[in-house]
């Protein structure tokens, strides 16, 4: 069983579904992720959700850029978790 992350959904409160893209980035023999430091730590892959029209790979370029200030010079789809719910208030 997965580990909670946030707090639960609220009964009867709408939500809609929100795909999100993260990056896998190599740095010298390892890999980049950034950290969280507040409210508590909290470690994660570069990356977040799309927004309105916008693709997933704009979204990465987009998210990298922000979170890491990095380009990424030719990125290549790795893979994906479709049976993951993710949820965005509205």
């Amino acid at each position: 069983m997965m580990r909670r992350v946030g707090k639960p959904p609220v009964p009867g409160k709408t939500y809609r579904s929100r795909p999100g893209v993260y990056a896998i980035l190599p740095l010298k023999g390892r890999f980049l992720l950034t950290a969280q430091l507040r409210p508590e730590v909290d470690v994660q892959l570069p990356g977040g959700g799309v927004d309105l029209g916008e693709s997933p790979l704009q979204t990465l370029h987009r998210e990298v850029m922000e979170e890491i200030g990095w380009t990424i010079a030719r990125p290549r789809r790795l893979g994906g978790v479709p049976a993951v719910r993710l949820y965005a208030r509205i």
